[in-house]
Parts: structure tokens; C-alpha cells; sequence
């Protein structure tokens, strides 16, 4: 569609055209020819038409304009946001304790999102007419990484779902999470530095420089489907909102583990590479130390087992190092050992939070093998210790976006509601060969 600007441009071309036919005619001192009078007549009323076209054009600007722009209302609630949310009626407050949305304005954020659905989701004509008032965008996705369109859920929610992902997964917990600009990001990574050398009076230095290479992120789409009723009602839209920013963002969390800690490299995991598959590829037997023999289920790790780990990382990475392990790992190798070691209880390690062993934190990742059998152990990394924050970065492509489907479940009076968002995960240093090694450090199962 034309701007007015362009409208207008276009009709005084069309002026300027009957112009020169007019002025060609005077200045050969004769009248126009019925072709050029045709003509002449063909571009003075396309002007009109264009500057015709271009006043009604600025007066649907104007209107749209004026229709949405926010108005000052007499209100009773907090400012969320930095838009004033009016007090809703009696009912709406009639929900449990919110999940999803934190803090002091909560209620008021929940409520902002759920006129947002009823807005986009039900196309509900109040609900747009608020949302318009009270300053939340009815935004749609029109990036290229989403062409074919949907909803983008206001920053309040996104907020919400995001805090919440960190909180349920221990992904983003514990990496470096980077923004990218693109869907491919090169990220610059140092790979050598400066050499000193002893030198003679008369001999010449050795130049060394600085060298780099290069880690290279591309993101790929996650996406869920959920169901939600038709019949959303006034009543409900703060525990919707509520619930299903909580279900996305812990169905995100789960799969950026799963893809973190198992990843194959398959279309199942966005053809990314976890840590524990990385580690046992054949390129990276620097990354792990293998357990003492017959140590391949968790009853059998004793301390020295952790000692080697522990001895076989950097310096560099035990600053900020962790140990990473299941639920299961935890009670049945550190808590065993802790309680084996004397002057500990079951009481006061029911009380040291957070976990530590050897002075170190303990992080439970329920994406890491919980199964005790040898089979599942063996030849496996079974816990790793060290700051994946030097060995593993995140790329963060876009925030959430939902897509609405009022036709997938006609059937059962539902909608179709997905959740998509872009991200990428690379394990770039891990360790190298055999003795060569990151700052991670995997314990291998071992017969």
C-alpha cells in the first residue's frame, strides 16, 4: 500500500505529464490533437483520482490514530509496566496463588496478559478496545524467522515465562547465555596466546601473536502445542495467563536440558551435541577420567573417584566450578559419602543448602541419568564437575511467540495455542585429546 506521501507524488507526476502536452501544443503555436487531448484529459484525472486516494488515505490515518491512542482513565490499581490497570470487578481476584507472575504488581501483570488472549486468542472486541486504552500492543510477528505470522506475547508475560524457564531449567542457570542478532552468529574465541623466550645478547625474538578461531551458533525453532477452552470467561483470564505462561516455560526448560546434557546431534534435538555426548565422541578423552574398576553404578564411586575428577581440572575453572549431577547421583554418591565421612547427619545435611561437596556446589539436573544399572552407566559420563560457563554458550535468537488455532480442535470447543522460541547450544571446550584438558571434567563409568 502507497503512503500518502507517495499518492501525492504520483498525482503531481500525473499534473506534470497533462503539463507537457499542453506546453508542447503552445509552443508549436496550434491547438492539442483529439490524441493528445485524450491524453491530456487520461493524466489530469488520474491526479484527481491519486489525490483523492491520498485525503482518504490521511483520514484513516488519522482516525486509526485517534482510536488508539491510550486515554487517561479514571482508575483504582497499581501502574504495571508503566500502564495504569484498572481495579477489575468482583470476581476477578477469585484465583489461588499465581506461578507464574511475581512481585508486587503480579495480579496486575496476570491481568494485562489475559486481556492480551482474549484480545488476540478470542479477537474479543472489549478486551481490544482495553489493551488499546492501556497501552499493551496487539504486536504480530511478522520476522522472518516466523513468516508465517502469530501473536507476540506482551513484554509483562514474556517476562514471566522467561524467569520462570531459568528457574525450572538449569541450562540457563549455569552457561553463558548470549542474544543473537541473527539466526547464524559467529562468536570469536582465543585459542593461543603470546610466547615469551629467553634470548642471546646478539639473537633475534621469536614473534608469537595472539590467535583465535571461531564458535559458530545456529538457531533452531522450539516449539509446543497446548489446548485451551473456548470459553474464556472474565473470571478466569488471570489464572490462564497464569498457567500457561507457567506450562510454556517449563516445557522449554525441560527440552533446553535434555538438548544441554543428551543432545545426539539428530533432528530430535535440533542437531545439537549435549555435554555427555560430546565427551565420549573419540576427539575429547581429555574431557573425562575414568571411574576405578567396577565403578559403574552410583553405590560404587567412593571419594577418591571424585578426587581425580576434582585434580584433573584447570586452575583457571575452579573458581566458578560446580559438580553436575542427577537427583538420584547426589543422595546416592555425595550425601552417601558425606554421611560416611563422620560429624554429619542426616539433619544437618537436610539443612546445609545449598549442596556442596568439598567446598563445592552441587548442581541437580534432572536431565542426567537417574538409571543405577551398569548398562546405562558404563562407558557413560555419570556426573561432570567444573564452570560451564567457560565451556558452554547459549545463544538466545528472539523471545516467545504464540500462533492461534481456532480450527485444529473445533471438535472439542478448544484452540490450539503454540509456543515457539529460538536458541542454540554449543559445548566449544570441553577438553581435547587424551590429557588435553577444559573446564568441565566428566567421571566415565567404568567395569
Amino acid at each position: 500500500m502507497l503512503t500518502v506521501l507517495q499518492l501525492r507524488e504520483k498525482a503531481c507526476d500525473e499534473a506534470e505529464a497533462a503539463r507537457k502536452i499542453k506546453d508542447k501544443a503552445d509552443a508549436e503555436s496550434r491547438g492539442m490533437t483529439q490524441e493528445e487531448v485524450d491524453k491530456f484529459n487520461a493524466h489530469l484525472n488520474e491526479s484527481d483520482r491519486l489525490e483523492m486516494e491520498a485525503n482518504n488515505q490521511e483520514r484513516l490515518e488519522k482516525t486509526e490514530e485517534r482510536l488508539n491512542k491510550p486515554q487517561e482513565q479514571q482508575v483504582r490499581q497499581e501502574i504495571s509496566n508503566g500502564a495504569r490497570i484498572e481495579t477489575p470487578g468482583p470476581n476477578m481476584f477469585r484465583f489461588g496463588k499465581l506461578r507464574a507472575f511475581k512481585g508486587q504488581n503480579a495480579e496486575a501483570d496476570a491481568y494485562r496478559s489475559g486481556q492480551w488472549l482474549l484480545a488476540t486468542v478470542m479477537n474479543n472486541a472489549t478486551a481490544r478496545q482495553w489493551c488499546r486504552e492501556h497501552g499493551v500492543e496487539l504486536r504480530v510477528q511478522t520476522e522472518s524467522v516466523n513468516s508465517a505470522g502469530g501473536f507476540v506475547v506482551p513484554d509483562v508475560m514474556e517476562r514471566s515465562i522467561i524467569d520462570l524457564r531459568e528457574t525450572y531449567g538449569n541450562t540457563r542457570q549455569n552457561v553463558r547465555v548470549m542474544p543473537m542478532s541473527s539466526d547464524h552468529s559467529i562468536i570469536p574465541r582465543r585459542s593461543g596466546g603470546v610466547t615469551a623466550y629467553f634470548i642471546g645478547e646478539t639473537d633475534a625474538i621469536t614473534e608469537s601473536e595472539k590467535t583465535w578461531n571461531q564458535v559458530e551458533m545456529t538457531a533452531k525453532k522450539l516449539a509446543c502445542l497446548t489446548r485451551m477452552s473456548t470459553d474464556l470467561s472474565e473470571d478466569a483470564i488471570i489464572n490462564i495467563a497464569d498457567d500457561l505462561a507457567d506450562e510454556m516455560a517449563y516445557a522449554f526448560a525441560v527440552k533446553e536440558d535434555e538438548v544441554c546434557i543428551d543432545g545426539t546431534g539428530i533432528s530430535t534435538h535440533g542437531g545439537m551435541v549435549g555435554i555427555r555426548t560430546k565427551m565420549i565422541d573419540g576427539s575429547h578423552a581429555g574431557s573425562y577420567v575414568e571411574a576405578a574398576a567396577a565403578g559403574d553404578n552410583w553405590s560404587e564411586i567412593d571419594a577418591s573417584d571424585l578426587t581425580n575428577v576434582m585434580a584433573a581440572l584447570p586452575k583457571y575453572a575452579r573458581a566458578g566450578a560446580k559438580w553436575h549431577c542427577s537427583p538420584l547421583a547426589k543422595v546416592a554418591v555425595f550425601d552417601r559419602l558425606l554421611l560416611a565421612a563422620g560429624g554429619n547427619t542426616n539433619q544437618n545435611l537436610a539443612q546445609g543448602q545449598p549442596a556442596r561437596y568439598s567446598g563445592y556446589p552441587i548442581e541437580e539436573w534432572p536431565a542426567m541419568p537417574t538409571d543405577d544399572a551398569s548398562a546405562a552407566l558404563n562407558a557413560k559420563i555419570m556426573l561432570f564437575f567444573g564452570d560451564m560457563r567457560k565451556s558452554t554458550t547459549m545463544g538466545d535468537r528472539r523471545g516467545i511467540t504464540l500462533k492461534v488455532s481456532d480450527q485444529r480442535y473445533i471438535e472439542y470447543d478448544q484452540i490450539g495455542i503454540q509456543a515457539t522460541e529460538r536458541f542454540a547450544i554449543n559445548h566449544h571446550d570441553i577438553g581435547g585429546g587424551s590429557g588435553v584438558r577444559g573446564p568441565v571434567v566428566g567421571l566415565l563409568g567404568n567395569t
